[in-house]
């Protein structure tokens, strides 16, 4: 397993939010695509996602 911290944009209603992403991904193709992607937690800044991997001993890739 692959596991990312990810920072993602919603833009709806002339506005912009920013969230970041604990997410897991299955595998890795040839040429470095990562696939078969799964949310694991979604939080409203980087330093929440880095406590929920270091709650759950996820060794993330940034």
């Amino acid at each position: 397993m692959i596991y990312t911290i990810e920072r993602r944009c919603e833009f709806g209603g002339g506005t912009m939010q920013a969230h970041y992403e604990v997410r897991r991904y299955e595998r890795r193709t040839k040429i470095g695509i990562l696939v078969d992607g799964k949310t694991l937690k979604r939080t409203k800044t980087k330093a929440d996602a880095k406590d929920y991997c270091g709650r759950k001993g996820i060794a993330y890739e940034e």
